[in-house]
């Protein structure tokens, strides 16, 4: 089986848009990654060898940095930020393991991570506890991460807050002090609750969707209250209150829910369909595949930009796209 097919397997199974990337890193390697974050759900499959994972929770968020890309781009993230006001640190990996081929691991966004090829874990429970880093780590390890990209593509309860809010001409900037608010906001939209396309034909998904959209759309509203409770009008008295402001009606809750899972959504199913079907890479066919993929993809955000109302994300990806046929053009002549 290929790796397009993979991915396809994956979007029909989680209801996600996905990506796969290989990894293949040499033994006695003391580091193969610093510790990071990343803005996507993975499942790291080990396919050859081995390599030790040990996985942490996600330290207090700090001002400035994107908690879901934290050891990358010039930040370092360290364990001095898991301290405590007294200076004491008491962290430990929430998972420290080796895995081996054929071995599954599941990290979600925003957890630390950090890998090598030279430790084994000290753990009595560990069947591998006795054998030497030598034994264990003899083989060139191999592995594919496939990541489920909810936030890449704008299918987190964020994005559909972040959308709401611009269609109705609202202030949408928001500084998230408490932690726990913000990884919920952070929340993937359950886009796959319902499955396929060829599924909603029969009346009673039908029935089903509207229900699903419903549910969707009131959860934002709560998620929306309890992140900013002084702004909006709750009650009788908060109607006499010039500060407060009225919470988007229930229609255009429904606008935005049913466009990220149908207008949005499809799409990038469509696109990532047809990019991972048949895919041969001696093929420039495939290559060529690939490109006109990323443009398609890259139409479906800048629409997204345009129903949100969000004139600097529409030119954004407008302008990636022009530019690339730009060059393509120059390229052919």
């Amino acid at each position: 089986m290929n790796i397009g097919a993979l991915c396809l397997m994956t979007n029909a199974a989680f209801g996600l848009p996905a990506n796969v990337n290989i990894y293949i890193t040499p033994p006695a390697k003391d580091l193969s990654v610093p510790l990071h974050t990343d803005r996507q759900d993975v499942l790291v499959l080990q396919t050859a060898g081995a390599k030790r994972w040990r996985v942490y929770p996600p330290p207090p968020r700090k001002q400035g940095v994107d908690p879901l890309n934290r050891g990358k781009s010039g930040d370092v993230l360290n364990f001095d930020e898991y301290k405590t006001d007294d200076n004491e640190m008491e962290i430990e990996a929430l998972l420290d393991v080796v895995l081996k081929e054929g071995d599954v691991l599941y990290v979600p966004t925003g957890f630390p991570h950090t890998t090598d090829t030279t430790t084994v874990v000290q753990d009595e429970d560990d069947n591998h506890n006795d054998l030497s880093p030598s034994d264990v780590f003899k083989e060139t390890s191999v592995h594919l991460t496939m990541g489920l990209d909810s936030h890449v593509w704008g299918l987190t309860y964020a994005h559909l807050r972040w959308s709401l809010l611009q269609r109705c001409g609202k202030a949408f900037d928001l500084n998230i002090s408490n932690d726990d608010l913000y990884w919920r906001a952070m929340g993937t939209v359950p886009v796959g609750f319902l499955g396929k396309d060829k599924r909603r034909n029969a009346e009673d998904v039908k029935t089903s969707q509207s229900a699903f959209y419903d549910m969707v759309g009131l959860e934002l509203r709560q998620l929306m209250i309890d992140l900013e409770p002084n702004r909006w009008i709750l009650s009788k008295e908060d109607e006499n209150s010039p500060e407060k402001d009225t919470l988007p009606d229930a229609t255009q809750f429904q606008e935005v829910v049913a466009y990220i899972l149908e207008s949005h959504l499809e799409p990038l199913f469509k696109v990532q369909d047809e990019m991972f079907r048949n895919v041969n890479p001696k093929d420039e066919n495939t290559i060529i595949k690939a490109y006109h993929g990323t443009q398609k993809q890259n139409l479906i955000m800048e629409n997204f930009g345009k129903f949100s109302k969000n004139k600097a994300m529409e030119n954004s990806f407008k302008n990636v796209r022009e530019t690339r046929e730009v060059k393509l053009n120059g390229f052919s002549q």
